[in-house]
């Protein structure tokens, strides 16, 4: 008959062997569970780096001059600074999956084996696919303990003053204060733009929205206003996300002019269980986790979600409480969140009503 050691040490083995049969599987689920992550996968956002002490991106801020000259002209030379360093810290996660000898003796009959490893394993699984997402939306700078990952009001923030919303979605601090990669965004070359219906416009980046008005009335100008700034003639937006409330008026208003135009990603977003419209050729959805009358224009060729392959939804060993029966393995996850080196590539629309 197996010991009481055996039965553990299977029981250990089975765990770890199971999660990593379903692994790639859980991760294909955590990037198809919502349409923001389906539009990280389908973009091509999602880049690996193993280790490293930090993750680091060349940022060009600086340009050099030409010269106009004639005959007999003195020429000048300056050497101008061109380039610097952003760096982002890594951010780590976990789910914890626990064991105690008593469900192990319980279940360890060749029928119960299965169902109890499922159960365990599915609830560690669903933690990672809804808090994973939460994550993303978030404000990590909100976090006094540096350890929440960067989501999306990172690398496009938005409002006027400094302020901590429940759900993370706070304010950006954008003109003065925090950073993005260790750079202070006072840079106007380091900032998104930005726009509300009561702004003024206080710098460059910072526009008032043409309107006015609250979004059920000005809805369809200021996007196009915002839409144009980050565009700039130069590279648009190709993913715009906001809440419900917003994307419902947006398809109120364009109702009797909709044409269901639709590019590669909206018709995966479709197939996927998502709803999304095409707006200038940029899929337009919403999302849940955004509670704020808030809209993002999101240019995904610059924007990265980095994280390391060998720390990735990937268990540690078992852990044994003291002078317990217990034992606990973790599910971790190592990534910053969410990183830009162009913010500028971005912008946000922020309704107070």
């Amino acid at each position: 008959m197996p010991t009481l050691p055996t039965l553990t040490r299977t029981l250990d083995d089975d765990f770890v062997n199971t999660w990593y049969e379903i692994r790639d599987l859980v991760i294909d689920q955590v990037t198809e569970a919502t349409v923001f992550w389906a539009a990280l996968k389908n973009f091509g956002c999602l880049v690996p780096q193993v280790g490293g002490e930090y993750i680091t991106r060349s940022v060009r801020y600086g340009q050099a001059a030409t010269q106009r000259f004639n005959k007999g002209s003195v020429l000048t030379q300056k050497v101008v600074e061109l380039d610097t360093m952003a760096r982002w810290d890594w951010r780590f996660f976990l789910v914890d999956v626990n064991r105690t000898l008593i469900d192990d003796a319980k279940n360890s009959g060749p029928y119960k084996i299965k169902d109890y490893l499922t159960s365990r394993l599915d609830a560690a699984r669903e933690a990672l696919v809804q808090d994973l997402d939460t994550y993303l939306i978030q404000w990590g700078a909100y976090y006094s303990d540096d350890a929440q990952p960067n989501g999306l009001y990172d690398i496009v923030p938005q409002g006027t003053a400094e302020s901590a919303v429940g759900d993370g979605s706070a304010s950006d601090s954008q003109a003065s204060g925090t950073s993005n990669g260790n750079i202070k965004r006072t840079n106007d070359w380091w900032k998104s733009w930005y726009s509300a219906d009561d702004a003024t416009a206080a710098d460059a980046t910072r526009i008032a929205g043409p309107t006015h008005e609250p979004y059920a009335v000005g809805l369809v100008p200021d996007l196009r206003h915002i839409y144009n700034k980050v565009n700039a003639n130069q590279e648009p937006p190709n993913f715009i996300l906001m809440n419900q409330d917003i994307y419902e008026s947006y398809e109120d208003e364009v109702s009797d002019k909709l044409q269901i135009v639709r590019n590669s990603f909206t018709r995966m977003a479709g197939d996927l269980g998502f709803e999304a419209i095409t707006y200038k050729g940029a899929t337009m959805s919403y999302s849940s986790k955004i509670s704020e009358k808030h809209v993002f224009l999101l240019n995904m060729n610059h924007v990265e979600l980095v994280y390391d392959p060998d720390v990735w939804f990937s268990p540690t060993n078992w852990k044994e409480t003291t002078n317990q029966l217990e034992s606990v393995m973790f599910i971790v996850c190592m990534t910053p969140g969410l990183i830009t080196n162009q913010p500028r590539r971005h912008g946000a629309m922020e309704y107070a009503s």
